[in-house]
């Protein structure tokens, strides 16, 4: 399963072309090689689209129930955020970009390697109360135990790399659904990009980005994927999840602001 985007800046020394992208995540450094071969920011490249769908592939209704859960308090501007629920939702999100092709494989392990921290803290989570339930009871906990500049894979700052990620998908799903039918897959992505995760991106991973944005399904392509043939029957299903991840967003970096730690290393 690939993931569509980075969420941590790459260590760049200068690289060319042909030399290694070093991708610095929270404990580890990984080397991925740039494939001239493999992606030129002047070839016609053909999407790999999977038109077929199982059980396991995206589905609206999924990912719809999934961030509603999470939302406990929907009418509240500070209601608390349920981690399972957030988890299971970003789980279902990335099937989604799963069906975008192999662009972004280098950035697949990250992305579900933080995921699958912030779901070890809620599995080992033996408490009672429980400090890993909400997002909100999470940071409480791990400030009020001094644990953010302790330990590397603490809650707090990996969720912020997945928050940060997240704006840039809803802002790319919104688009896909408001924008013209004039604008392409291309431009929709690009200017969703470079409204959110541009900014915490060093050169290397910026360009890679945006020549991986040149594969990408055509509109009704992405539709197909994303209401398999049903979009008069679940559109305003899929308006009403994304509307409901603007405002977990929006909670969620409010608490950050709050807490003074949007700007986490």
């Amino acid at each position: 399963m690939d993931a569509i985007i980075p969420v941590d800046t790459p260590e760049v020394n200068d690289a060319t072309p042909n030399e290694t992208l070093r991708l610095r995540t929270d404990n580890i450094t990984k080397s991925t090689p740039i494939d001239e071969n493999v992606i030129k920011s002047g070839d016609s490249i053909e999407p790999v689209v999977k038109t077929t769908h199982s059980s396991s592939g995206f589905d609206v209704e999924h990912v719809y129930h999934a961030f509603v859960a999470a939302l406990r308090e929907p009418c509240s501007p500070v209601s608390p955020i349920g981690t399972q629920d957030y988890i299971n939702g970003y789980r279902e999100l990335i099937k989604f970009f799963d069906q975008l092709g192999r662009v972004f494989k280098f950035v697949k392990d990250d992305v579900v390697q933080k995921l699958d921290i912030l779901q070890d803290f809620v599995d080992n989570d033996k408490n009672n109360p429980p400090h890993f339930d909400t997002i909100q009871r999470a940071i409480d906990y791990e400030t009020e135990h001094d644990l953010i500049q302790t330990n590397s894979e603490n809650f707090t700052r990996t969720l912020l790399r997945l928050h940060r990620a997240l704006l840039f998908i809803e802002e790319f799903l919104r688009g896909l659904s408001e924008r013209p039918s004039s604008d392409s897959t291309v431009t929709i992505a690009t200017n969703a990009y470079d409204s959110t995760l541009y900014y915490h991106h060093g050169f290397l991973i910026r360009t890679t980005v945006k020549v991986g944005f040149r594969v990408l399904p055509s509109r009704k392509q992405l539709d197909d994927i994303l209401f398999q043939g049903h979009k008069t029957d679940i559109l305003e299903q899929y308006k009403t999840f994304i509307k409901t991840i603007k405002q977990i967003y929006d909670i969620v970096q409010a608490y950050y602001a709050e807490k003074k730690y949007l700007q986490l290393p």
